[in-house]
């Protein structure tokens, strides 16, 4: 299906510097035949969709659509070539938070009740969708015990029906697999802050969507580093369970490919052969 396809979406640049190598200098996780990864990749996302495509069928043949909330998501992005990685944010070592890596699809549909056709650009993430569906069923908001942190999502169920509007939903924090490596983003701003290893980022996102230009060592830029730094810090510290932090570990990104096993030092926290 795809043998003529000029994946113009999908462009090989370089092998990033930070792509972890093997002892034989190899790239983890790259692909020797590019052209023929892309193939199969666009191929399967193809047979995704045609399957996705029986399900609602199915729900429109038994008559539940209507009364049906569907979200299509995913759990992380995935770069195919690009800023030279081939893999997501364990593709490379530290870790990144480029776009294409944590940017994740988010489709909703429930016909009768949601407006058709709508795209949105508010800043929002997989922690907001729990207080959404609660919201949208109409069910009383979970409330965490009064001991433990406050839960981070906020409801964008006005998102969906129309009713509300994007100006709760300015900024969203990152993290999760990627240990030690949290990311804070802004509609104008990106700031990326490296537990314990360093290598902190800081991307105009207007100026550069691309992710190009590391701005975080610009004089000029300080201000802006040390207000997203400042927020990031602030997220954690309302939200972080201090016995289960992540900066507290030096995630070096091989974990997925080795088992964690008790009683050993994981190679979770073992930096990759160097190149």
């Amino acid at each position: 299906m795809y043998e003529d396809c000029p994946f113009d979406t999908c462009p090989q640049g370089p092998p990033h510097p930070w792509q972890p190598l093997d002892a034989d200098g190899s790239p983890v996780g790259g692909e020797a035949d590019t052209r023929q990864a892309l193939i199969g990749y666009f191929a399967a996302t193809t047979a995704m969709d045609a399957a996705i495509g029986r399900v609602l069928d199915r729900l429109d043949a038994l008559g539940l659509t209507g009364s049906t909330l569907v979200i299509f998501t995913s759990d992380n992005g995935f770069n195919a070539g690009h800023h030279g990685i081939w893999g997501k944010g364990n593709g490379t070592f530290p870790q990144n938070m480029y776009d294409s890596s944590v940017l994740v699809p988010f489709l909703v549909a429930q016909p009768g009740r949601i407006p058709a056709g709508r795209v949105s650009d508010a800043l929002l993430s997989q922690y907001d969708v729990l207080p959404t569906l609660l919201d949208h069923l109409g069910l009383d908001p979970l409330v965490p015990d009064p001991a433990l942190r406050p839960l981070p999502g906020r409801s964008f169920a006005g998102l969906l029906d129309g009713t509300g509007d994007t100006s709760g939903h300015d900024r969203v924090v990152v993290y999760d697999e990627y240990g030690p490596v949290r990311m804070i983003r802004t509609r104008d701003w990106k700031y990326v802050h490296r537990y314990p290893h360093g290598r902190h980022e800081l991307y105009d996102l207007t100026a550069d969507p691309g992710e190009e230009l590391n701005l975080a060592g610009a004089p000029e830029r300080r201000t802006t580093r040390e207000s997203l730094a400042a927020r990031l810090d602030e997220w954690f510290a309302a939200h972080v369970d201090p016995t289960l932090d992540g900066a507290r570990f030096p995630v070096a990104g091989t974990g997925q490919r080795t088992p964690v096993t008790p009683g050993s030092l994981p190679t979770a926290f073992e930096p990759p052969p160097a190149g």
